[in-house]
Parts: C-alpha cells; structure tokens; sequence
C-alpha cells in the first residue's frame, strides 16, 4: 500500500501477541485522518486472518509517538463537510471500522501512553481493555462539543455502557481531558502503568488477560445513583436534570451539548448497531450546523497561530529550562504558577517581602485548585509549588533562559528594572515584558540588547484566559522571539504575534468599546440595560463589569494612552473618571458599577445612577443601538489595526478576540460575525453615528475599500 503502510505497523512477538503502532511519518502527533483510517481497516483485514490461523492470541494498539496516543481525528475534516448526510456518512465509515476492531475474537488492549483525545478515545473504546501509562502528559477526553460535534465514531454509544449515564455525560458534555489516575478511578481504564517501562507492563498485563487472572473492579454506587442509572423513573429524572444544566450554559447557542444527551438516551439500550446509526445521525446533524463550522475555525486558527514563525526558528530555538519573574503581585504569581504547572523551574523575585509572600500564596492557591479539579495529580501539587524560588535579590539569575517582568506599569520604573537585571542574567537570556499599555520599543531603548528584548503580554486571570500576545519590536531578534514564542506553547497558551503599536490589539479594540460604554452612560442609558445588550449578544459579561474588574484606576490610565496615541477617536467619556473621584475602583476596593462582598458581585450600585444622571445628556439609546454603538466600534478599530499591520491577518483579530475577551465562539469571531452583517450595513450604520456623535465613529479607509470592491475580512461560506 505504499506510503500508507508506514502509518501503523503491525507486528507479532514471540509471546503471541500482535502490536498494532501508530505512527504516521512526518507529524508529531497521530491523527485519524482518512488515509490512516483506510490503513487501520487494511490492519484489521490481516489480523482477521492471522487470528484466524491461531495467532496472534491479543491485539495490543499504540502509539510510536512519545508522549501522545491518538491526538483525534483530523479537524480539516470536519471542516471539509458539506451537510448532515456527509457528516452521517463519515461517522459511519469511522464507526464501520471501530467495529471491526471490537468484533476480533481475541482480546484487545489499548495502550495510552500521552494525549488520547477525540476519536483517539473512541478507539481506545473500541478495544476490549484500556491501560495507561502515569506519564505526567497522559490525558484521555472527548473535546467534541467544543466544535460544535458529539463523539461519532462510537464515544456517544460506548461511554455510557462503559462508565455509566452521569460519569459518560460529564466526560461528554465537559469536553475536557482526565489525566491517568482519574481514568482509573472512573473506570475509563483498567490500570495505569509505570511510563519508564509501559511496554513491559502492557505485555504483562496482556498475559495476564490471557491466563485469566484479571478481573475488571466492579463499579460501587450509592442507592441514590442506583436509582438514577438502573430504573427508568431514575433515569428520566437523570436526563432531565442533564438538559437542564445543558440548557443553561448553552443558552440556546451551542446545540451539540443536547444532542449528545439526547443520542445517550436514545441508544442507551439498544442494539450497538442500531445505537450506532443514530449517532451517525447526530454527528451529521451537528456538523452541518453553522455553530459547528465556526468553532471548527476557531480550532483551526489557533492551530495555525503555533505556527506563525518559521518552523526552522523555533526547531532551533533555545528552550527555556529556567525562567524567572520579576514582581509578585497577584499578576506576576499567577505567570510563575504557569511556568511551574509546566514543569519549568522559575525564580520569583520582588523587593518587598510581603509582595513576595503574596504572590507565593497565589501561585500556591492556583496549584491547589488545579490539583483539586484533576488538571494535576494531587501528589505534583507540591512538587509543581517546589519550582518556584522566591527571592528579594538576583540569586541565580546567570542561569535564568527568560525573564518575565511584570512591574508597576511605569516606563521609568520598567526600564530601571530592566537595566539592572541585564548587569545579572546571561547573555542569551530573553527580557520579556508584560506591559498591557506600554511600549515594548521604547521600554527597550534602555536596554544594552535591545534585541533581546520582547513583550509577552498575559490576559487576566492567567490560568484560565488561552490568550498571549507576543509583542515585537523592530529590534527584537528571531532567537528572543522564537523563545518567548516557544514558551508560549510549552505552557500550551495560544500566541499570536502582534507588532509594538500602543494597546498592541485585544485592549487597542476594547478601548472604543468600553469608552462607548462611558458614552451611553452620559446620555442616561442604565448599567443593567448596556450589560444586558452585550450578555445576550454572547460577550462573557457586559462592558461595565469588565471595567470593573479592569479597575478603574487602569482603565482611566489607559484610556489616556489611547487618546495620546490615536487622538479624537479615543477621546474618553468622564463616567470613569467621575465615578473614580467619588472612590470607586471596581471590584478591587468593592465599589464600582456593581456593589461586592467579600469579592462576590451582588447586583448595580444604584447610586451610580445618580451620580451620572445629574449630567445626563440626552435620550438613553435603544437596544440595537447600545449594541451596533459597542460592536461596530470593535470592528472599526480592528480595520484601523490591520492597516496598520498590528496583525497580519484577520484571523489573528478573531482568535485574539475570541482567547483574549470571550468574544462569543459560536459566531466565530469578530470579522466573520461582521461580515455576516454585511460591511455595507456597518458602514451605513457608523456614518450615521459619525452625524451625530462625531468623528469616533468615521469608517475606517480598510472598511470603505472593502465596499467599494465587494471584499469581505473572513471570507465566509
């Protein structure tokens, strides 16, 4: 067969027992592509007749590839189909195969050494026993809901019979990855091996499946989960409960989550075939859907923004074996606690020993969430807290690859810092900045090595926000932006390059948002009321809450850089300000738009209202038009950036917008929801705002050619 045959070899050992290998040439990690599929199918065909003939006597299924199993079926796919009768006819063809695989009369073994996602899961269920190994990378999940899709190559069947109702449906509807030890205890695999020799393990646990000595735990349920699996009034409560929860969080704009509970109750307990035709059924249903092409885009764009640089420059870059932070305020803990649930040693270094103290309290308090949500083993908690050094002096810092410095944002004070800590660290070692306003090129004309110098601009909370932005600048060297950029994805953020132009751009597009906020709070229009626009277009939370937890203080500060920067168009409203002078801050002194108790958001300030409204100064505005004032301000800004070539594409605003702000993922970004409103309207729509507001609100020139000549930013479908 070719080259396809170097995708899964296939060999038999002198114990009788057959190693199907995954290993596709000239790619990291296996995927499930339509070749590889065509290749398994060709395996299963000769193991059929081997097995026939009396050997082998079990199939063991692998990997090649350290570190990772089956990374999933390729997502390009996915992409690829045309409407719900193609999507059910490849579920079918993916199902047809996994079948074969079950249906050999000799016992199989799936062994998972690394990441195990998507249909890589799916054909570990496939198999008769599942092992994994305790490598620390070793995670198994079923993300299909994050692209809009349920499991269709027989997750949704399989998992339900395997682990149970309320077990498969948070597995399913959760679309995120357990880690070894938490598979083990769910039931999803059998036993969990020693990485250093997984091989040896595997056969022996092999063996002892054919000597009969295994013998799968049964699993142990309250009375109350009894109910709820085993008898039909349980498990109509059961669902109904789960369409509930499903129901909420998806708010009527992600389908697949109640799809995929619906095929689960529906196939329960049916035949496997006929179960299987309803799960092709859904699959197809749910690929076809609009939600599902847009996430299945998003996917895409963050694949593709791993690799915005050469690939020769970050092959040969100098990985970062030590890093060091430099401030330790609850920002600068939270970036060391990154890099030491990454099992990269980091050096946190203040000059207060109280700020040292907080910031070590944070990072430990984050390594004990993630151990307590099973992001992490329990035991790596204090081993990952071990990698962090706090320190009020530069003790060891010649050993450091890249330093993060994550001060007070003042130019003098950042550049002081910087002089001093290029007197201590190496001469290859990296000077990344953090600023969120700041610029990267003028903070860097303080350096010796200017070009060693780069931003690395962190979202808030850290932990949880996807988004970087790794900030150049003319200077800056391939060498120290390919280690930044690498660390990135060591720590498994999404990077996107942007170039050193003030507010970089996820705050450069946020400002004419929020400041529009500020504006419709002056003609009278009411915090609920804006929130309330931008909550049920799908944004996260309404603008004035993000101020809020922004701080006013910061916002005000940057909303001066902006204006400095791009004059009337960022001309700020007095709402921040006023409301600052009165002693409001946001969230971080309890007393902002909304009120808070002990950092718990409790509802609006009513005062607030009576603040603005002595000034008020017109009539509060619609619905539609707190919604197009915001949004179209976003797009515009975003025309104004890639003119001035911040990012390179309009890919990059929709990803960044979508990791960096929580822009809503079912519309796929910021420039592919406007151009599905259509450039002519939003034009339209900001000269009659422009008429009456003033020039914030002109087209940008990208926006007026892209009229006059038909184009559109994301060229939809």
């Amino acid at each position: 067969m070719g080259a396809r045959a170097e995708a899964i070899s296939l060999s038999v050992d002198t114990e009788k027992i057959a190693w199907l290998t995954f290993d596709q040439p000239d790619a990291k990690v296996n995927l499930l592509r339509p070749e590889v599929m065509a290749e398994l199918d060709h395996r299963l065909s000769q193991l059929e007749s081997r097995i026939a003939t009396g050997q082998p006597l079990a199939v063991v299924v692998r990997s090649g590839k350290p570190g990772t199993f089956i990374a999933g079926a390729d997502v390009g796919e996915i992409a690829a189909i045309d409407d719900a009768a193609d999507g059910e006819a490849k579920s079918r063809a993916g199902q047809r195969i996994f079948r074969r695989l079950e249906r050999l009369t000799v016992p199989t073994v799936a062994a998972i050494d690394g990441l195990c996602l998507g249909g890589g899961t799916e054909l570990a269920l496939a198999c008769e026993y599942r092992v994994a190994s305790d490598r620390g990378s070793t995670r198994i999940g079923s993300p299909e809901v994050r692209l809009g899709i349920i499991p269709g190559f027989g997750g949704s069947v399989r998992l339900p019979r395997l682990l149970g109702i309320q077990r498969a449906l948070k597995m399913i509807l959760g679309g995120s990855a357990s880690s070894a030890d938490r598979a083990l205890r769910s039931g999803l695999v059998d036993r969990v091996l020693r990485h250093d020799r997984f091989e040896d393990s595997t056969r022996e646990f092999v063996l002892e499946v054919l000597r009969g000595d295994f013998e799968r735990r049964e699993r142990k349920l309250s009375a109350w989960n009894r109910f709820l699996e085993n008898t039909g009034p349980g498990r109509r409560i059961l669902f109904a409960m789960a369409r509930k929860q499903a129901a909420k969080r998806a708010q009527g704009r992600y389908p697949a989550p109640l799809k995929a509970i619906e095929v689960v109750e529906r196939t329960l307990h049916l035949p496997i075939d006929e179960a299987l035709n309803i799960e092709a059924e859904g699959l197809g249903q749910m690929a076809a859907t609009e939600v599902s092409r847009n996430l299945v885009r998003i996917f895409l764009m963050q694949q593709a923004a791993r690799r915005a640089l050469p690939r020769e420059a970050l092959d040969e870059r100098r990985p970062v074996e030590h890093a060091a932070v430099l401030g330790a305020g609850v920002m600068g803990g939270a970036i060391a606690e990154l890099i030491a649930a990454n099992e990269i040693p980091v050096i946190l270094k203040d000059i207060d020993q109280d700020a040292l103290d907080l910031g070590l309290r944070h990072a430990s308090k984050l390594l004990e969430k993630a151990g307590e949500r099973g992001i992490m083993a329990r035991e790596e908690v204090g081993l990952r807290f071990a990698l962090i050094q706090g320190t009020l002096a530069y003790d060891n810092f010649e050993d450091v690859d890249l330093v993060i410095e994550a001060v007070v944002e003042r130019m003098q004070v950042k550049q002081a810092v910087l002089r001093e800590t290029e007197k201590v660290i190496g001469h290859e070692a990296v000077f990344a900045t953090n600023t969120s306003s700041l610029s990267v090129t003028e903070l860097a004309s303080a350096a010796a090595h200017p070009e060693r110098v780069v931003g690395l601009h962190f979202f808030n909370p850290v932990h949880r926000m996807p988004l970087v932005e790794v900030v150049r600048t003319d200077e800056s060297s391939e060498k120290a932006l390919a280690a930044a950029f690498g660390l990135v994805l060591d720590m498994d953020k999404t990077p996107v390059l942007v170039e050193d132009r003030p507010g970089f751009l996820v705050n450069r597009l946020l400002a004419p948002y929020l400041n529009e906020a500020g504006y419709l709070l002056e003609e009278g229009a009411g915090v609920e009321d804006i929130d309330k626009v931008l909550l049920q277009f799908g944004m996260p939370m309404g603008p004035c809450r993000l101020l809020d937890e922004i701080g006013f203080d910061v916002a005000e500060h940057v909303a001066r850089e902006m204006e400095g920067a791009f004059g009337e168009r960022m001309r700020p409203a007095s709402a921040v300000s006023r409301l600052k002078e009165d002693g409001r801050l946001g969230r971080k002194n309890e007393r902002g738009f909304y009120t808070y108790t002990n950092g718990r958001e409790r509802g609006v300030d009513r005062e607030v209202a009576r603040i603005l409204a002595a000034d008020a100064t017109g009539t509060a505005a619609s619905t539609d038009e707190i919604r197009e004032r915001c949004l179209y301000l976003l797009v515009n800004e975003a025309a104004h950036a890639l003119d001035e070539g911040v990012v390179e594409a309009a890919d990059h605003v929709d990803l960044a917008m979508v990791m960096g702000t929580g822009f809503p993922p079912f519309r796929g970004g910021l420039l592919r929801w406007a151009d599905v409103q259509g450039v002519d309207e939003i034009i339209e729509r900001l000269s009659d705002f422009e008429a009456r507001f003033g020039a914030r609100f002109a087209p940008a020139p990208r926006l007026r050619e892209m009229a006059e000549t038909g184009q559109t930013f994301t060229h939809p479908a």
